[in-house]
């Protein structure tokens, strides 16, 4: 195997490996999107929880307006604002959660982008070496050629 199809076998490797490291990155970028979107539902559960809760606390008080609450109202009150809390919690640690994976997945998307940007980079230099190669061949082949017309061509006098 000669210089030139060792390079443009390595060419074809470097291409196949370009492609992917791009397909991992635009695979990378797509879960940071679900990441993403994930994370805004979570926010606005969390809105909601909260707009609820408060639509709930302006229900009692008023409701209370000269009156006092029953102990049986007292302690669903007290129920639903235990509830409120609890779900509260649990969405803001689910929001942590999401939002540390999401760094995560945004880590390893910078990751995969300078992978890609390597191995791009590396087909590139590959693709120049190759090009200076077929100058060179396609040089050397015009010299050869010109010796072939010069020793063809009659010499004067003979």
């Amino acid at each position: 195997m000669s210089d030139r199809q060792r390079l443009e076998r390595l060419m074809t490797l470097r291409e196949r490996r370009e492609r992917l490291a791009q397909a991992a990155l635009q695979e990378q970028h797509h879960r940071c999107q679900a990441e993403a979107r994930c994370i805004d539902s979570l926010d606005g559960d969390l809105a909601r929880e909260r707009s609820d809760f408060d639509r709930l606390e302006r229900e009692w008080f008023d409701a209370m307006q000269g009156t006092t609450l029953s102990a049986q109202e007292l302690e669903q009150a007290r129920q639903a604002i235990d509830d409120h809390y609890r779900r509260q919690a649990e969405l803001t640690e689910a929001r942590r959660a999401a939002d540390l994976e999401h760094r995560r997945q945004l880590a390893e998307r910078e990751r995969c982008a300078s992978e890609w940007v390597r191995r791009t980079r590396a087909r590139q230099a590959l693709g120049s070496l190759l090009e200076r190669h077929r100058r060179a061949d396609h040089i050397a082949a015009e010299g050869r050629h010109e010796l072939d017309i010069e020793d063809d061509a009659p010499r004067g006098g003979h």
